[in-house]
């Protein structure tokens, strides 16, 4: 490690850790970069999920050297850099590696760190796939498919000498060398090239990679290529399937359905599928997309994958008249949940407040006047306090001092509760109205103060 140089920070960052006895939870990558168009800074990834992810960024001195130093999250498997051949590192708390990028691959220098020497052994058996498959038209099927036997017969060999004494990367690897071969052998299929092969006529080995139950576990949500490699396969399937049933009817889409239904084996896989392939490639909140989400959502089952799709339809909603509105909560002062779904079947005039905001106050008298006159209609007037926690006892004893009615709810994380992120509220008061089917009538109303506010709500009355 003599030959690396860390930069000045991350000497700092280092002593300071070992001051303060923190180094055994610290993982360190020192390396140094040597190709053609040098970078000014390199990046670390995290896999989530079956995909990278950001984790961080360092600058690359003009000597080529770069570090980082973090405390890992997870014991596994990371990527520096976006290159033609990844450089896969396997990191865990109070692990250090050296590592050495060039052009064509990379180099682990240290010769006890045996489980990314392992792992740089499999860079190198599988890299002539990664080559084809992340160039345009320039290696063939009859440059590739010759080497298929050997490559095989190199990745059998590897998995059966994996024993680096560290029994759980064994099983990561073995793990992720079997599913990366896989991957690779079905992705040259669908690389654009100059010429393709006869699907008729593939190597034996795509057949006998394709037999068998596929993707039974989460397993691959521990690569890099996770999600990548259900699309691979399934498209190696599709297209099987319709060289031999030229008369199928069902649309490509209902088919891949079908596909992901009958190959995909475990249902956490298929929620990341048809997230990923079907629901946030959508471009627009319309009754296709929400039917697509119905259908779909048997499959979406754990936390991730419901966030990513909350988060999605952030971006394509309008929040337009008539649009399904986005579900929220909050609790009553005697702390029961209650949900804007909870509710459909009235109309719901949401009132965002707090009890510090003036404006808000001064609107309170219209607010009461206007309960009274709709009084015995089909409509709910909720108030939904944006209050601080620390403040709820104020809002609770408000409730009482100024006999206020209708349902009073309040949100977790005032600002941050889920209500008023999903409607990107940043000011108050904001008032909001709703269907009796739950869909928007505008999510910027007139105030109570307004009459045009009463006879909106007239009108939907009717």
């Amino acid at each position: 490690m003599k030959n690396f140089k860390l930069p000045l920070l991350l000497c700092m960052i280092t002593l300071s850790q070992i001051v303060f006895g923190q180094q055994n939870k610290m993982a360190m990558i020192q390396g140094k970069i040597t190709i053609k168009n040098m970078p000014k800074e390199i990046t670390l990834y995290s896999i989530v999920n079956g995909e990278v992810a950001l984790h961080s960024k360092v600058n690359v001195d003009e000597d080529g050297n770069f570090g980082f130093y973090f405390a890992p999250s997870y014991s596994g498997f990371y990527r520096i850099a976006e290159r033609k051949i990844p450089v896969r590192l396997f990191i865990a708390p109070g692990k250090n590696t050296s590592i050495n990028i060039t052009d064509d691959n990379y180099a682990v220098l240290e010769v006890n760190d045996k489980e990314n020497k392992k792992m740089e052994e499999w860079s190198n058996i599988i890299s002539k796939m990664k080559i084809a498959n992340s160039l345009s038209g320039m290696i063939t099927y009859k440059d590739i498919f010759p080497l298929l036997p050997d490559m095989e017969k190199q990745k059998n060999s590897f998995i059966a000498n994996l024993k680096t004494g560290n029994p759980s990367f064994d099983k990561l690897m073995k793990g992720m060398s079997e599913a990366d071969f896989e991957y690779e052998l079905f992705h040259f299929l669908i690389m654009p090239r100059n010429i393709h092969p006869n699907y008729d006529s593939l190597p034996d080995l795509y057949q006998k990679y394709a037999a068998g139950p596929h993707f039974t576990t989460t397993a691959s949500m521990q690569y890099d290529f996770g999600q990548q490699s259900m699309s691979a396969y399934l498209m190696y399937i599709y297209t099987q399937r319709a060289i031999k049933e030229k008369g199928v009817r069902s649309s490509s889409v209902d088919l891949f359905y079908q596909l992901v239904i009958d190959r995909i084996k475990n249902d956490t896989l298929k929620g990341w599928y048809f997230l990923n392939s079907n629901i946030v490639r959508t471009k627009a909140y319309d009754q296709k997309y929400r039917d697509m989400v119905e259908k779909y959502k048997p499959y979406i089952l754990n936390d991730a994958q419901k966030q990513k799709l909350h988060d999605f339809e952030l971006t394509i909603r309008t929040f337009g008249d008539g649009e399904l509105a986005m579900n929220f909560d909050g609790k009553t002062p005697e702390g029961k949940k209650v949900s804007l779904n909870d509710l459909k079947g009235k109309m719901v005039l949401v009132d965002v407040w707090a009890t510090w905001c003036s404006p808000c106050r001064a609107e309170i008298p219209a607010l009461q006047k206007l309960e009274k006159e709709m009084e015995g209609k089909d409509i709910i007037f909720m108030s939904y306090s944006i209050d601080e926690k620390k403040d709820y006892d104020k809002w609770k004893k408000m409730i009482v001092d100024s006999t206020l009615g209708g349902l009073q709810l309040i949100g977790d994380l005032a600002w941050k509760s889920e209500m008023a992120t999903n409607y990107k509220i940043t000011g108050i008061p904001r008032f909001m109205l709703f269907d009796k089917e739950g869909k928007i009538v505008t999510i910027d109303s007139p105030r109570p103060s307004n009459p045009e506010l009463k006879t909106m709500i007239e009108k939907y009355l009717k």
